[in-house]
């Protein structure tokens, strides 16, 4: 969501930019600043979705691990209760 906020800042500082030069109204400095901003904001967002495919990719992983842990107690409970059952027979 933050993503997509940082990316329609970019447009709209992109599309201020483009008016500000069309009507004459920016002069070099305030064009470079707007530059600049975007540039940064471009690499916030950028860091921000390596951040997430690494955060998506951990509760993968953490994911397959409790999978793995809940066959495995599903496995050893019935065995326990295939035991119990055998006890209770004789």
């Amino acid at each position: 969501m933050a993503i997509q906020k940082t990316f329609a800042s970019l447009k709209a500082v992109a599309l201020i930019m483009g008016f500000a030069l069309a009507t004459g109204c920016a002069s070099n400095a305030a064009i470079e600043e707007a530059q600049s901003d975007a540039q940064r904001a471009l690499e916030v967002a950028e860091e921000a979705q390596r951040t997430a495919q690494q955060a998506a990719e951990a509760a993968r992983a953490a994911q397959r691990s409790a999978d793995a842990a809940q066959r495995c107690c599903d496995a050893n409970t019935e065995k326990l209760d295939r035991a119990l059952e055998r006890m209770q027979q004789k």
